[in-house]
């Protein structure tokens, strides 16, 4: 009887690890875009992987990026899911540098809401960079994008953004993109 009763109770045991486990996992587990199947799409070689990105230009807002000398290449971060997420990617171009044109798209872009509320510091805008925006290997838009770097929270932020306020206007980058990309 107290065989049956510990074979039992290791059993449960066994059930209960396996289950935190497989919960564990599927809550750490984030895909990532094959770097192959990025470099063939965008046709681009000697790709290097940046990381997660927050985007609103493409189907979903978690995005995944990554750069060359010349470019940056942002991706479904599901792209292996299928569906819709490999047919549109973006490409946002090394920077150019601003002048007295650009004055207007400044000053809208530190009257925007959030970056003229008191939690943001030490706003910069940097550099404007053009961004194509592909599907299906076809140009469906192309704009000017605006580089910004501010502080907030104690965490820095690098973001590219669209001078006028609408939905789907930017791309965030955490920390590990406001070190490397700041001077692209």
């Amino acid at each position: 009887m107290l065989k049956r009763f510990f074979i039992v109770l290791a059993s449960v045991i066994l059930v209960v690890i396996a289950s935190f486990l497989t919960l564990r996992f599927m809550y750490i587990y984030e895909p990532t875009p094959n770097k192959g199947d990025v470099e063939e799409m965008v046709k681009a070689r000697d790709l290097e992987e940046f990381g997660k990105v927050e985007g609103s230009f493409l189907y979903t807002p978690k995005n995944y990026g990554f750069y060359n000398d010349t470019s940056i290449y942002i991706v479904e971060q599901n792209l292996d899911k299928g569906q819709n997420y490999e047919d549109q990617f973006v490409v946002i171009e090394k920077g150019v540098a601003l002048t007295d044109e650009d004055c207007p798209a400044i000053s809208q872009i530190e009257a925007r809401e959030g970056f003229n509320d008191g939690y943001t510091e030490e706003l910069q805008v940097l550099s404007k960079h053009q961004m194509t925006v592909y599907r299906d290997s076809e140009e469906i838009e192309s704009a000017w994008l605006y580089k910004i770097t501010f502080h907030s929270n104690d965490e820095y932020y690098l973001t590219f953004l669209l001078p006028e306020e609408k939905g789907g206007d930017r791309f965030n980058f955490f920390t590990e993109g406001y070190e490397q990309f700041r001077g692209f």
